[in-house]
């Protein structure tokens, strides 16, 4: 956005106009943006005040320029903006409205998360009633001496549920249109519209909020008590010891845990109101990096899951015997064990979810 206003004041000829620019943005920014942006704002009001000091033209005043916005006037700058910047015909610039002039990918941008996020959250009761089958075609699941195997098969129950409602959690604020992203999206086209922006809903957010805390909460239950499920089937004097931590699934699982643990105290003291009251508003630059690594964090669960599931095809033996070569593997798909197949497409499912998920989260430039 700060790029985009940037060129608007460049090619603009009137500095009273560019001042007009500046009254309108920084009063519609700083009543309808959440605070975590407050240093956008700020930064653009220094860069603009600054073009302004340079200019020898006089600068209406903030008292005029809101007269004119709240008597819903269009500025002088948007007015400008429809009929051109300047005399030069061959400028290869224009208002990001104009018909026919350099329209913004953002509607697109816009759908397409919407889709993305979509796909995302159907394929969400998908995983879950496919690790359902796996396990089941596993031998089923137990919580009894003696029965390791079985036990064990709670892990990757527990890990894939807990990702699907996690990865429901993740997309929430977007999905209700209370993400700060999104009010930033509004904000900014309803300015360049000269449209006064809506107040943000903190009702609905806080919601939102409520059931974010109470979903990632219960992932963090359930991977917990999946992590004790490899703990008592490894450790079962009946079946049998087995190592712990000894392969590469183990050991970045027992990191993203640990970064999901972390994430999860910090949202829940810092973000929840348990610190003074404490909230994203009181400490933006720390909400900024809680959504930069839960956005993370989502990604590193999925890689672990796919390197969970690499790992036990492998004590399964998904492989099949060949009497040639194996040129076209198509005609042998039907050799590949029943229990492999489901693995197989689990994993494409939490693929997608990923996918989808990393580019339903992205924040594109606003405009």
């Amino acid at each position: 956005t700060l790029a985009t206003i940037k060129k608007y004041l460049s090619f603009h000829p009137h500095p009273r106009s560019a001042a007009t620019c500046y009254f309108v943005l920084r009063s519609s920014l700083v009543n309808s943006l959440n605070s975590s942006n407050f240093h956008f704002t700020k930064n653009l009001t220094s860069h603009i005040s600054s073009l302004a000091r340079r200019s020898t033209v006089p600068l209406p005043s903030s008292t005029y320029i809101m007269q004119q916005t709240e008597a819903e006037t269009t500025p002088e700058w948007l007015q400008t903006a429809k009929t051109g910047y300047g005399t030069n015909e061959d400028e290869d610039f224009s208002s990001p409205n104009d018909e026919g002039g350099n329209q913004s990918s953002l509607p697109f941008l816009q759908r397409a998360q919407s889709a993305s996020i979509i796909i995302s959250i159907l394929l969400s009761p998908v995983a879950i009633i496919l690790v359902s089958i796996w396990a089941s075609s596993l031998g089923g699941v137990s919580w009894a001496e003696g029965e390791a195997k079985r036990v064990f098969n709670w892990h990757p129950v527990l890990m894939v549920s807990a990702y699907a409602i996690m990865n429901v959690g993740a997309l929430i604020f977007r999905v209700s249109g209370t993400s700060a992203y999104q009010a930033s999206v509004r904000s900014a086209r309803n300015t360049l519209s000269s449209t006064p922006t809506a107040s943000s809903d903190s009702k609905k957010r806080g919601i939102v909020k409520f059931f974010h805390a109470s979903i990632w909460s219960l992932s963090f239950i359930f991977g917990i008590v999946a992590m004790l499920a490899v703990i008592k089937s490894h450790n079962d004097p009946i079946s049998g010891y087995i190592a712990n931590l000894y392969s590469f699934h183990s050991w970045v699982g027992v990191l993203v845990l640990s970064l999901y643990t972390l994430q999860f105290l910090v949202g829940i003291l810092a973000f929840g109101g348990l610190l003074s009251g404490r909230s994203r508003r009181s400490n933006p630059a720390l909400m900024e990096i809680h959504k930069y690594t839960g956005t993370y964090i989502h990604i590193l669960v999925t890689v672990t899951i796919l390197l969970g599931i690499q790992e036990k095809e492998g004590f399964v033996q998904c492989a099949y015997e060949v009497d040639s070569a194996d040129l076209v593997p198509l005609t042998n798909y039907g050799k590949i064990p029943y229990a492999c197949k489901i693995s197989h497409g689990l994993g494409l499912v939490i693929l997608v979810m990923g996918l989808c998920t990393s580019f339903g989260l992205a924040r594109f430039p606003v405009l």
